[in-house]
């Protein structure tokens, strides 16, 4: 692990969900279900969250309420961090508790991220008509693995 890693490993113990994660794994969760992504997405901080992506991260983690760090950065208004995360992997069609991370934009008045997705889930919808039912079904099966895990 290199030393920029280990420094926002260092700096995400100091928030509260993360002070007792172990970070051997880069794709650790704090106590919500949160990766290191989705946080220093809302910190804005476009250079580790290049570092995290670099080291492997999880960029498609949904963490609390079901919350991508594509999803974080659409809420914050991030442009550039949208792009970095597109550029890294992270699904469009990701859904939250039934939210893709445009309407996420939306609801947050962040019209240049919503420009900046459209034409893009539009050329995705293009080569697969029923990437929304996929996207639903994937939220579902996660929802089911949370229920099931209660069950234990």
């Amino acid at each position: 692990m290199d030393d920029q890693i280990k420094q926002i490993f260092a700096k995400l113990r100091q928030t509260g969900g993360f002070a007792e994660t172990d970070f051997s794994n880069v794709n650790a969760c704090s106590s919500d279900g949160d990766n290191g992504l989705h946080c220093v997405v809302g910190w804005g901080d476009l250079s580790a969250a290049k570092a995290l992506i670099d080291a492997g991260i999880d960029v498609n983690k949904a963490g609390d309420l079901g919350y991508t760090p594509l999803h974080v950065a659409c809420m914050k208004g991030y442009v550039e961090m949208v792009k970095l995360l597109i550029d890294g992997g992270a699904d469009i069609f990701a859904l939250s508790e039934g939210d893709t991370p445009f309407a996420t934009a939306r609801h947050g008045g962040h019209d240049e991220i919503c420009d900046l997705l459209a034409p893009l889930m539009e050329q995705v919808q293009s080569l697969d008509p029923k990437i929304w039912v996929r996207a639903r079904i994937a939220q579902l099966r996660r929802e089911i693995a949370y229920l099931e895990e209660k069950l234990t």
